[in-house]
């Protein structure tokens, strides 16, 4: 830790996904909610071509989407490639003459919350073990596999864990002038209606359902200009959804159960970030998935359900080796009271602090944000005691 008070925390938000605006609305939220006498916070800003920045400016809303008026009063940084755990300025000092040294930000904790590719993935967290920072979530492993959705349905269904079945279908393996052909072999395995979703993104981008072939070759089109990976599987037309939070500790804790609120029968992104038109820069703009309708611990689903659900959330938790907080959704068809696990959410999707707040005894947001920073120093201190090198040398001098 820095010489300091208070615990320097980076918050990573923004980047090169197609969810970088949810990014940009997940780290003001958790800009704003961190405990300012424990915490000093840093902002950093990665722009949708992938340069990074800091300055206070990136506190406000209205701010964004940010100009390039903007960016010149902000510092462009760039992380450490040597195991330090800070942000460099990445301009050089101005003047032919000039010996200023870059500046330096030495930082205790960096807390991703990007939405999406390279953030969420497992690329960032990669990186940041590499250098041997402290960060929180989930390890590179863990996030890799939990953003892949069929990757994690694959292994989870290994401990028992029942998931929908489902076809992926990779980009090579993909020819717009023989779809007819494609979406004939899927609907052998798979009978219509299907739904069709990017293997490795969020925030319902490029889902969308079919009940023909005609529909079904679309589908498959959109959601390839979108990842190089879609996955397919029955649509539940009958069906809910449940949710639920896992927090680490000892015994993994859980949050609240909830039941989400639909319009369609598929909740897509415009539903969860767009409704009414709202634009990201007005006052009234769209707070994510908080905003949406909601039934915490609904009276009317089954107590058996809710058994099961807290049962596989812990074991998904557990057999991803996951770290911090996850949100995990499920799936239950009506018409014969089957559970389905839908897909895990690592940072920040998992953050849900409505989830947190609804839980007994209650946490809230910044009491979640508190722990994760916990959390993520405890996980530092015990990989350092890891053995690194062989006391046995190969190379001697002579």
């Amino acid at each position: 830790m820095t010489h300091q008070e208070k615990t320097r925390v980076a918050v990573l938000f923004g980047g090169r996904s197609t969810e970088h605006e949810i990014s940009i609305i997940t780290g003001l939220q958790v800009l704003d909610a961190f405990d300012s006498v424990r915490f000093e916070t840093i902002p950093v800003y990665v722009d949708s071509e992938g340069y990074w920045y800091t300055g206070d400016e990136l506190r406000k809303r209205e701010n964004y989407i940010p100009s390039q008026e903007l960016k010149n009063k902000l510092c462009q940084v760039r992380l450490s490639s040597d195991p330090l755990s800070e942000l460099i300025e990445a301009s050089a000092p101005k003047g032919w003459l000039s010996k200023r040294e870059p500046k330096r930000i030495p930082i205790d904790v960096f807390f991703p919350a990007f939405h999406g590719t390279f953030g969420e993935d497992g690329c960032l967290q990669g990186f940041l073990e590499l250098i041997g920072a402290a960060y929180v979530g989930s390890g590179t492993r863990a996030s890799a596999i939990a953003m892949n959705k069929h990757a994690a349905k694959k292994i989870l269904s290994t401990f028992g864990i029942p998931v929908l079945p489902g076809v992926m279908i990779h980009q090579r393996e993909w020819d717009p002038s023989k779809a007819d052909i494609t979406v004939k072999e899927i609907v052998k395995n798979l009978p219509l209606p299907l739904i069709v979703k990017p293997c490795n993104l969020g925030s319902s981008i490029g889902v969308s359902s079919a009940v023909d072939e005609e529909q079904l070759m679309i589908s498959l089109a959109g959601a390839f200009a979108f990842d190089s990976q879609v996955l397919v599987e029955p649509f539940l037309d009958d069906m809910y959804e449940l949710n639920i939070s896992v927090l680490e500790g000892d015994p993994p804790r859980l949050s609240a159960i909830e039941r989400p609120g639909r319009d369609a029968p598929v909740l897509t992104f415009e539903q969860k970030y767009m409704k009414g038109n709202k634009k990201l820069t007005a006052s009234s703009a769209s707070q994510g998935m908080a905003s949406l309708p909601r039934d915490l611990e609904p009276a009317d689903v089954p107590v058996a359900i809710k058994d099961q659900v807290r049962k596989f959330a812990v074991q998904a938790f557990n057999g991803l080796d996951c770290r911090g907080v996850i949100r995990i959704d499920f799936l239950v068809n009506k018409k014969y009271g089957k559970l389905y696990l839908n897909e895990i959410n690592p940072l920040p999707g998992s953050f849900s602090y409505y989830l947190w707040e609804g839980a007994t005894p209650k946490l809230t947001f910044t009491e979640l944000l508190s722990e994760l920073v916990r959390l993520a120093l405890e996980e530092k201190k015990a990989k350092q005691k890891i053995r690194r090198q062989m006391t046995r040398r190969i190379f001697k001098e002579s």
